[in-house]
């Protein structure tokens, strides 16, 4: 596992995705996206699966780019970073961590969770006033349907912020990359902006792509030879109940061309000039290669998702393949596509094995190509080595992305027991928690954050620790265990003095064992080196209206719209009502109770505003449900406030 969904064909230079200085083929199309992007401030290309959308990304806009804008950020992925523990910051964004990890792979980890992708090119801003050109790749994986809540949650607020990012950002010129099938939901949610359509190889580009690297190698095709490889993959042949037929497309699948390209390089002998119709026919076999891609597809998808290699042979064969010799189709059920879990054929077409569209309000797949017919037919599985630690791993990591957290289980779970190194039993550990705490499951979550913080601290990687150290504070907080949450973030903090994030986690922490004024003066401190640090604002906000300041509570949570989470929305009315203002405290009360109707502070709040006002019937009802709440109950100190409330009414 691993090989294919990297890159299974390095050895031919011209679709190495790494290899920025050999790419041909595509100098229109990296001349049309550099125009569009310099100019237009949210651009899309899209293309369908296999088309060489990343490759034309990776080594043909960006190094045409690069010289001329300085602010250019490295390609942005949204489907990284599963492993940073999601509970270590209440904020923590799938998503966006994985987005901004990508845009800044030298930054602390810690410093980047919680941060919006917003706030964090507002920072780039005032650092330089120049334009800020991003890219995000296979920006469809923002599309994968979400399976859970908690994970729609994250999708739309993720959209939501990319959204305000192209709004409030002018300098922002964005570029995102995807399949033509996510079109409807980018568009839908971050907009239309200039398209840029790609299309597989043209002849005289496939021909392009096959003979200027070899000429680079040293070496040349003779006279007809290359065209002549390129009409054997551009011919689909068709075995069918009537005879033999065949179909010349007029176009060439870049995924294809490089595994028999891969094939020709690899077997070419190293002192050999020149290329010719002799070696091209024995050496270059389209129909041995791709009958080769295909085993090594099939056996990779078969080892990552648990089934027999054999069996998923047989339903490509039974379900894409028609006697009439062209590719059958079926479409994506809730669960299952032709009785195949959803999972694998999704990552069939990740693997560019499959091709898949939306139809009629459903997804339909299909084979890549009708060149892949005949060859899937005769598609060799060869025996592969057990999966790795390191494989395992990465198809977790893949399959927790997706959503599919039954099989991102299982892979952490075997990744364990395949004796790894202690780095990758961190990982897995780490991964095992973010499934627990992903499906509500603290309880389970909290070990395996706890396994993770100790094997990284005898790996020697405080860094990771310290997330990890979060982690177990922020579970600890929601299991009703404050004091030892409080401890596990001042050990934090010890370690790491210097992190906002971790040091407003603390601070919330020690409001929550009724060490308000001590809370203030860690958040006064890092409002003092980040005057706009949203996060800290809405925690100190709110903790200075829970003390009774209600003057310095209203300056911060009046500032950079901070009132976007219900209790913060609620401490602002309690704060409202301190200064006698009810009608408008009355306005933020109700809004707050209606999102987080059980939420413990945000009833707490409700009950002190109604006490203000001289409410006693809203009072005894509001608190009495805040001394009930569970998401989240109230801390004891503010239990205490709750029942003096009950006892005094």
């Amino acid at each position: 596992m691993g090989k294919i969904a990297g890159n299974p064909y390095p050895g031919w230079r011209a679709f190495q995705q790494e290899d920025h200085d050999h790419f041909y083929g595509r100098g229109a199309d990296t001349a049309a996206v550099v125009d569009l992007w310099t100019a237009n401030r949210l651009t899309v290309v899209s293309g369908p699966v296999a088309s060489g959308k990343t490759s034309l990304l990776h080594a043909g806009v960006y190094p045409a780019i690069r010289g001329n804008w300085p602010g250019l950020l490295p390609s942005g992925l949204v489907s990284r970073g599963m492993a940073f523990p999601f509970a270590a910051f209440p904020e923590h964004n799938p998503y966006a961590y994985a987005l901004l990890s990508t845009w800044s792979p030298h930054e602390v980890p810690s410093r980047l969770a919680g941060l919006t992708v917003t706030d964090f090119l507002r920072q780039l801003t005032l650092r330089h006033d120049r334009i800020i050109f991003a890219a995000i790749d296979q920006a469809e994986d923002i599309a994968v349907d979400a399976p859970s809540g908690q994970r729609r949650a994250w999708r739309a607020q993720f959209l939501d912020d990319l959204t305000a990012a192209c709004q409030e950002i002018p300098q922002l010129h964005l570029l995102l990359v995807a399949r033509a099938e996510a079109l409807d939901v980018i568009s839908a949610s971050i907009g239309l902006g200039a398209r840029y359509t790609l299309r597989p190889l043209s002849v005289p580009e496939a021909l392009e792509a096959v003979t200027v690297p070899a000429v680079t190698a040293g070496r040349t095709f003779a006279a007809g030879t290359a065209e002549q490889l390129i009409d054997d993959l551009r011919t689909s042949r068709f075995s069918t109940v009537q005879g033999e037929r065949s179909v010349q497309a007029d176009r060439v699948e870049p995924a294809l061309l490089q595994a028999v390209c891969h094939q020709l390089w690899r077997r070419l002998p190293h002192d050999l000039a020149e290329i010719t119709d002799w070696e091209v026919r024995q050496l270059a076999d389209s129909d041995a290669a791709l009958a080769g891609y295909c085993g090594a597809v099939i056996t990779d998808v078969a080892a990552e998702h648990d089934i027999k290699a054999q069996r998923l042979h047989s339903w490509l064969s039974n379900t894409f393949t028609t006697d009439s010799g062209t590719r059958g189709t079926a479409y994506e059920g809730l669960t299952t596509t032709a009785d195949m879990p959803n999972a694998v054929a999704r990552a069939l077409v990740d693997q560019h094995l499959l091709s898949s569209e939306h139809r009629s309000s459903a997804r339909w797949y299909q084979l890549l190509s009708d060149r892949l017919i005949e060859p899937l037919r005769h598609a060799s599985l060869k025996r592969i080595v057990p999966p790795t630690a390191n494989d395992h791993l990465g198809a977790a990591r893949r399959q927790l992305a997706l959503g599919e957290v039954d099989a991102a289980r299982k892979h952490a779970e075997r990744a364990l027991q395949c004796q790894p190194s202690l780095r990758m039993q961190a990982e897995a550990e780490s991964l095992l928690a973010n499934i627990a705490y992903e499906q509500g499951k603290p309880m389970k979550a909290l070990p395996h954050y706890q396994e993770a913080t100790s094997l990284l601290q005898a790996a020697g990687d405080t860094g990771a620790a310290v997330s990890c150290m979060a982690a177990v504070g922020q579970v600890l907080l929601t299991l009703g265990r404050f004091r030892e949450a409080v401890a596990e973030f001042r050990v934090a903090v010890g370690i790491a003095p210097n992190t906002p994030p971790l040091q407003t986690q603390f601070a919330l922490a020690l409001w929550q064992v009724g060490e308000g004024e001590g809370a203030v003066a860690i958040l006064n401190d890092v409002l003092g080196a980040d005057a706009g640090n949203r996060e800290a604002l809405r925690a100190r906000g709110e903790i200075l209206a829970d003390l009774g300041d209600a003057r310095r509570a209203v300056l911060d949570l009046e500032r950079h719209s901070v009132r976007d989470r219900a209790s913060t929305q609620a401490a602002h009315g309690l704060a409202l009502a301190r200064l006698g203002d009810y009608s408008g405290a009355t306005k933020e009360i109700h809004a707050a109770m209606e999102t987080a109707p059980r939420h413990g502070r945000v009833l707490l709040y409700a009950a002190r505003a109604s006490a203000l006002s001289g409410d006693t019937v809203s009072t005894l009802e509001r608190a009495s449900r805040a001394l009930d709440a569970t998401n989240p109950p109230l801390s004891p100190s503010h239990r205490e406030v709750a029942m003096k409330l009950t006892r005094d009414k």
